[in-house]
């Protein structure tokens, strides 16, 4: 026989139940605000029915009592699918969102258009030889232009120097979040210890289920990590391919120095202690990499090839003239741009911004690429001599670019290069014919011009007579001298150079050229804004699906509260019944004729 008790027990148990149920729902209230709080809910089931004994149950069976409701958990509102393509879109949009910003900022570097940007100083600069073009004697005009060369050759260098510090700051953001990707990687295994355990001993640590979940949600922004939960109640991350956090275990990624050919460095991504390069990393950190490693030393690249390819002809053209006075007849001294030449070190030229000091090996012989040591001269010389009896290697004077000469039986990139001087200077991808005698020619120009360091001579700079505004005739005595201090072919000659197609510019003027480089930029800041507002549409429709699933909404959570107040009230009203029939019972039964 069942006890008189039982149903006191059961409802103390809906008590209990209903108690628990609305303790859920003042701490979902409590935190309505909290940021990364999930919604908890108290699952209520039935708890084991009482099936009678004795001579309480029925013969054919059939007669199982219910004992009441408990909580077997209590849950944590959350989808795993939504949250992981959000943490996809969100790392996919701050990449996005970085490149915006760093494209914007590339551009407001260039400042076009504007009166004072280097399409502007261009053209006043071959404007200027026009002028000097109409009086060449003109000391008035000789002093303008050299202001205009100054002028240019600082544009260059204000852009370039520019470049490389926003360059700089990259690097120096890519270590802060190199560091924060660690930090946040170690509280990750800290939590994944503590809900180990707690899963372990059979609880669901739900706070610091949440506590892990907004770690996680930091570390895919900051490294576009991903991420996957274990039967153990641990969660692996993972970056690039690689596991970050494993459990308990966090390993780290640390940033090594790798020294540039400029004489400056930056950091190349490691895993901690040596175990390879890290690949594959997204959010702020692929943002931030990307600017640093392509976008900018592209930008860079390309202003170094533009003034270059001015220096390179403008002095080339200049030589052809002569100036007044001693210069009337001086053939020594000729350039008007100071120019890095290929006799230059590397370190000083214009692949000092993007190379790296290393080697490259053609067959079985290694060249050394040092920077600061060895000039383009010397390197092409020396692989000159790798390819054997013969080979040639030398620059091309109208397309600025590589060309090597050679026996068959060598190849040109494949046998390992760790400066990436092949692929700056575009023998990597560059094109070969011939069967006989092979030719290879580099894809691109080399910029021997460093803009960052660009200027007028020496001699231009402290005399405007240096300047060669006048044509050259031979002399009787087997000589070159001034055609006359009114003569003007050699400015005239130097100002038709500013409409003039370059071979080293892909056929293109300096004008054309830097209107593509600018326009390059504007489509690359218009693609990266459009990629960035797309992102945060799928970001803003993903985080509207967690919030109706996980967030806490405050009229549900008050009508939850009546719910489970009302059920309550009724169990202990139930309980009072209960009470008033035991006392009857117990008091008043067998008191016959009292």
């Amino acid at each position: 026989m069942r006890s008189s008790f039982m149903g006191l027990t059961t409802l103390l148990r809906a008590l209990q139940a209903q108690q628990t149920a609305l303790d859920v729902t003042n701490q979902n209230i409590a935190n309505a605000n909290t940021d990364g709080y999930t919604r908890q809910e108290a699952k209520l089931v039935q708890t084991a029915p009482f099936a009678g004994t004795g001579n309480n149950r029925p013969s054919g069976g059939g007669l199982m009592l219910g004992t009441g409701v408990m909580v077997q958990e209590i849950t944590r509102q959350r989808d795993a699918y939504v949250d992981q393509q959000l943490r996809t879109q969100i790392a996919s949009q701050q990449k996005a969102q970085i490149l915006t910003d760093g494209v914007q900022q590339v551009e407001v570097i260039f400042n076009e258009p504007s009166n004072y940007g280097l399409s502007s100083q261009m053209a006043r600069f071959f404007n200027a030889w026009s002028e000097l073009s109409n009086n060449p004697g003109s000391a008035t005009a000789r002093t303008q232009l050299q202001a205009q060369g100054q002028a240019l050759a600082s544009g260059f260098r204000d852009v370039a120097q520019q470049l490389d510090q926003y360059r700089s700051d990259q690097d120096s953001q890519i270590m802060s979040v190199v560091a924060e990707v660690n930090d946040v990687a170690l509280r990750i295994a800290d939590l994944n210890l503590q809900i180990r355990k707690s899963v372990g001993n059979g609880d669901r640590p739900n706070d610091l289920m949440d506590a892990r979940d907004r770690l996680v949600d930091q570390i895919t922004k900051l490294s576009g990590a991903t991420t996957r939960e274990d039967t153990d109640g641990a969660t692996t991350v993972s970056l690039g391919g690689r596991i970050l956090v494993s459990g308990a275990r966090a390993n780290s990624i640390t940033a090594e120095l790798t020294p540039l050919a400029s004489g400056k460095a930056s950091h190349t991504l490691t895993w901690w202690p040596g175990s390879g390069n890290v690949e594959g990393s997204g959010g702020t950190l692929g943002g931030l990499l990307q600017m640093r490693d392509t976008i900018i030393p592209e930008k860079l690249t390309k202003i170094n090839l533009l003034a270059s390819t001015i220096v390179t002809q403008v002095n080339a053209q200049h030589a052809r003239g002569m100036g007044l006075g001693v210069y009337a007849t001086m053939t020594t001294g000729t350039d008007f741009f100071e120019t890095q030449r290929s006799i230059t070190t590397l370190q000083a030229t214009g692949l000092g911004d993007v190379l790296t000091a290393g080697s490259i090996t053609i067959g079985s012989t290694q060249i050394n690429i040092s920077p600061s040591t060895k000039s383009l001269n010397d390197v092409l010389t020396e692989i000159a001599a790798a390819l054997g009896l013969g080979a040639t290697a030398s620059i091309d004077d109208a397309t600025g670019k590589i060309v090597l000469t050679y026996a068959p039986g060598r190849t040109i990139g494949s046998d390992g290069d760790t400066s990436n001087f092949l692929q700056v200077v575009g023998l990597r991808g560059g094109s070969t014919t011939g069967t006989v005698t092979l030719t290879t020619t580099g894809a691109v120009a080399v910029p021997l011009v460093r803009a960052s360091s660009m200027s007028l001579s020496p001699t231009v700079a402290s005399d405007t007579q240096a300047i060669r505004a006048s044509g050259r005739t031979l002399s009787a005595a087997g000589v070159y001298v001034s055609a006359g201090t009114g003569d003007n072919s050699n400015s005239l000659a130097i100002n038709a150079l500013s409409t003039t197609q370059m071979s080293s510019l892909g056929s293109s003027t300096f004008d054309d050229y830097y209107a593509s480089l600018i326009g390059e930029l504007g489509v690359q800041s218009r693609q990266s804004l459009d990629m960035a507002t797309t992102q945060k549409a799928l970001v803003d429709h993903l985080t509207t699906r967690r919030e109706s699933n996980s967030g806490v909404n405050l009229d549900e959570e008050a009508a939850q509260l009546i719910r489970f107040q009302r059920a309550y009230q009724a169990a202990a009203r139930g309980i009072t019944a209960l009470d008033d029939l035991l006392v009857t019972v117990i008091d008043r039964m067998g008191r016959v004729g009292l």
